[in-house]
């Protein structure tokens, strides 16, 4: 019984146990347009959150359905990012766009580095079938903040 109070509550302060080496990960629904709050902090950098920049209109999907399945799209990924210490740093981004399986489809990432007293937007891309991007359940985003 002690044991399982004891994973119980590791479990509970896994995420809170990445978040302070800089290291984050969340899996969310694939967002279909606008901004996705994230507020990863290490240190006094943030990654505040994302907006997914040209998801393909309800009418692309249609006719990449219906005539040509192998119509591809770029989606951006553009996350907000603000260092308010005076500190540079480095953050990896990664996007991984998962099926219904959970199984990774396509993958963008990027590594800035940022410089101190500074907000910067990075543009993350992932290009992939239309038909693709419409089925996709699920996004997981990945995150390291790392002091240069």
């Amino acid at each position: 019984m002690r044991v399982r109070v004891l994973i119980s509550v590791f479990l509970a302060a896994a995420p809170a146990l990445l978040a302070l080496d800089g290291q984050f990960e969340k899996t969310i629904p694939f967002p279909k347009g606008g901004d996705v709050k994230l507020d990863w902090k290490y240190q006094d950098c943030m990654i505040q959150g994302l907006r997914i920049l040209n998801y393909p209109a309800d009418l692309d999907i249609e006719k990449a359905k219906r005539e040509d399945p192998n119509d591809h799209t770029n989606i951006g990924w553009e996350f907000a990012i603000d260092n308010r210490s005076s500190n540079k740093f480095e953050v990896k981004l990664m996007v991984e766009v998962l099926d219904k399986s959970g199984q990774v489809i396509k993958a963008g990432d990027k590594s800035p580095n940022v410089s101190a007293h500074s907000a910067e937007r990075v543009k993350v891309s992932t290009r992939l079938r239309t038909v693709e991007a419409a089925d996709a359940p699920k996004v997981r985003l990945r995150a390291a903040i790392i002091p240069k």
